[in-house]
């Protein structure tokens, strides 16, 4: 799946490759979803909204805690 990575040092947006499994949005909280930076598996409602892998109108993908926190995704 195609989305798109914000480049903060060219001010601009990079074509990103997604992991197989990753979602910006679920109804079911509990569903498995992968993290759409590292594709780790993870609960849905546990996931954070990525401030960099976005959407082609800038909804964000969901991350794991690790990549939200410790790579500022």
């Amino acid at each position: 799946m195609q989305a798109r990575i914000w480049n903060e040092t060219k001010g601009t947006y990079d074509p990103y490759e997604l992991p197989e499994g990753s979602s910006k949005y679920e109804n079911d909280m509990d569903v498995i979803v992968s993290c759409a930076c590292c594709s780790k598996k993870i609960t849905y409602g546990d996931a954070y909204t990525s401030h960099k892998i976005h959407d082609h109108i800038g909804f964000g993908y969901a991350v794991c805690g690790d990549c939200y926190f410790d790579k500022g995704m």
